[in-house]
């Protein structure tokens, strides 16, 4: 009975099971420079996530909201770097949270994902310490677009991507062959123990 008890709380695991993941740029920008270059480093790959349309730094000069690594955008230069930054995923994930950084004047942001979800903050100037943690609500998430309303000369960065990939959950019927056979395997090894060793 103790197999079967195990079997059956293995199984709630794997159904409700999330593995959660936080990227923070630190391992990528190592030898970075803190000045914008406008030149991307995108696509960049990062465990199940790859971000467009940015660049990776270190300590950002002026953004005093953030001295570690991050991953900025910046419309000054008119180079690859984009508004919006995109995030996609190679798998779904929910439980979505980002900190975003401003390096401009005060501006509003908006973090989006594919399911339809949005909010929007407006933050502080550079020099007010202008950032924010933006939080979505949905599970399935794919992608997750970070916009500044400034579309000629924007300045960004986003920090601390926050996710719980989704575990796909078995179909009904797969748990329950995987069930039964937890079961038979249980009943097989308390047969062979009650049986004792063969002459």
């Amino acid at each position: 009975m103790k197999s079967l008890t195990l079997s059956l709380v293995f199984l709630s695991l794997l159904a409700t099971h999330g593995i959660a993941s936080t990227i923070d740029f630190e391992a990528q920008s190592i030898g970075r420079g803190g000045n914008l270059t406008g030149i991307p480093d995108s696509p960049l790959t990062i465990d199940t996530a790859t971000f467009t349309g940015g660049e990776l730094l270190n300590a950002e000069v002026g953004l005093n909201a953030d001295q570690t690594g991050i991953y900025a955008s910046e419309g000054l230069f008119g180079s690859g770097e984009t508004n919006p930054l995109t995030i996609s995923f190679s798998a779904p994930v929910g439980a979505f949270s980002l900190f975003v950084l401003n390096g401009d004047d005060t501006r509003s942001y908006t973090v989006s994902d594919n399911l339809g979800d949005s909010i929007a903050m407006s933050l502080p100037s550079a020099g007010s310490l202008g950032a924010a943690t933006f939080s979505l609500p949905g599970n399935g998430l794919t992608s997750v677009q970070i916009t500044s309303a400034n579309t000629d000369a924007w300045d960004f960065a986003i920090d601390s991507v926050s996710f719980t990939e989704t575990v796909a959950t078995p179909e009904p019927g797969s748990i329950l062959l995987l069930a039964v056979g937890l079961i038979l395997l249980s009943l097989v090894i308390r047969w062979k123990r009650c049986s004792g060793p063969e002459a």
